[in-house]
């Protein structure tokens, strides 16, 4: 490992850092230019490609400024290698990428202190042997996984566990599909899994922005139609770990599924996976857990049922002028986020909390429920989140049927 900074160096060092965050997009713009003047093209689209490049110069800076500990760029650069080898692009492109990365970093680092500290030039060049010991070390964590994941794809097995996983995912294998795909893809047939399902746009395996190991979990990534379903063996893990593993930028919808207790139950989680991503429409990215938001689920499952409940709970609300409807509605929906609370829904409205109780009551008065009447609470929330899914299906449906341009 780069031995440790002094003192002094350190200091030198996160000032450079702070100054380099600062201009990270520019920077990314640089080394993507870099890389794509190179003989061979880098992986994914432009956009995939670009907020690749910017995790892990991100990655690469959060190391630099540290004095020992977490290396999370070391994970980074194992996940670039494995995607590289899976698209049989060499090696050396890879590790031009980190050399090119480096330099990138370097001068700016050299640009940020000589414009802001010019005295601490000389601490700076004393501390790149650090710097330059990190990169030759990511250069060895790229060649290591890269190395590995060519020896995994050059076993035939390993192509067929992900047919055979496949076959699981939608619900066209049995018990010998299951102890076939764990024998090849090294996963026990029982044990308890989850999965995970991301829209396809924007993402591949292998570019750096999905997970595929996390606090003991491994993750294996499959395209089926316009999502990307994610197979996690938790192991003693629970959900928690696998939200955790997706929360890193860039902020994307995800639903995850309950916990199914062997491979052959891999149909089922990636149904449920599905119905807890169709819980995110409209809200903003977000991760939705299934056991969290089963309410959701019930109304995202039965759309033409949750039609009726929301037109016969809300209809005199929905046909009221747009603004006052949205005003009303978002009450509703912030009061129930907040279990209830007036004073929290006020909080998060920035408004007083006589304002929002005469929002319920207005509510109230035009709905002919009472948010104080349990079953009728239910009906509303019920109704508030068919509006919302609803609003967000109409919305895809418009944005899919516009003419292309």
């Amino acid at each position: 490992m780069a031995a440790a900074y002094t003192s002094k160096e350190h200091l030198v060092i996160q000032t450079a850092v702070r100054g380099l965050y600062d201009r990270l997009p520019q920077l990314t713009d640089r080394l993507v230019e870099e890389m794509r003047r190179g003989q061979d093209p880098p992986p994914g689209d432009d956009r995939s490609f670009w907020k690749s490049t910017y995790l892990g110069l991100h990655a690469v800076l959060d190391a630099v400024a540290s004095r020992g500990g977490r290396r999370p760029d070391l994970n980074f650069a194992r996940r670039m290698g494995r995607g590289y080898a899976e698209r049989r692009i060499p090696l050396d492109t890879a590790l031009r990428a980190y050399r090119l990365a480096g330099s990138v970093l370097w001068d700016g680092m050299v640009d940020v202190i000589r414009s802001r500290h010019p005295d601490d030039l000389p601490v700076l060049v004393i501390s790149a042997r650090r710097t330059w010991q990190m990169i030759d070390e990511l250069s060895v964590a790229v060649s290591e996984s890269y190395r590995q994941t060519e020896r995994r794809l050059r076993d035939a097995d390993g192509e067929q566990g992900y047919r055979m996983l496949d076959l699981l995912l939608d619900g066209r294998g049995d018990a010998e599909t299951a102890r076939r795909a764990a024998a090849a893809l090294d996963l026990p047939p029982h044990g308890r899994y989850a999965v995970v399902a991301v829209p396809a746009a924007g993402v591949r395996a292998g570019d750096g922005l999905l997970p595929e190991e996390a606090e003991g979990l491994r993750f294996v990534w499959r395209a089926r139609g316009d999502a990307r379903y994610g197979v996690v063996h938790l192991g003693s893990a629970g959900l928690d770990a696998v939200e955790r593993a997706l929360r890193p930028p860039p902020a994307r919808d995800a639903g995850i599924s309950l916990v199914v207790e062997s491979l052959t139950g891999l149909a089922r989680a990636r149904r449920l996976a599905a119905i807890a991503l169709r819980t995110c429409a409209g809200a903003g990215p977000r991760i939705s857990r299934l056991d969290r938001h089963l309410p959701e689920a019930l109304v995202a499952v039965q759309p033409e049922l949750a039609g009726h409940l929301r037109d016969a709970v809300l209809g005199p609300v929905l046909a009221l002028e747009p603004a006052e409807r949205d005003v009303l509605l978002r009450t509703v929906r912030v009061w129930l986020d907040c279990a209830g609370s007036t004073t929290a829904a006020a909080e998060r409205l920035y408004c007083h909390r006589n304002t929002v109780l005469n929002r319920l009551r207005r509510v109230e008065h035009l709905t002919g429920r009472r948010l104080a009447d349990p079953r009728q609470a239910v009906e509303l929330a019920l109704a508030v989140e068919a509006v919302r899914l609803g609003s967000a299906g109409a919305a895809a449906q418009a944005a899919q049927e516009a003419p292309q341009r």
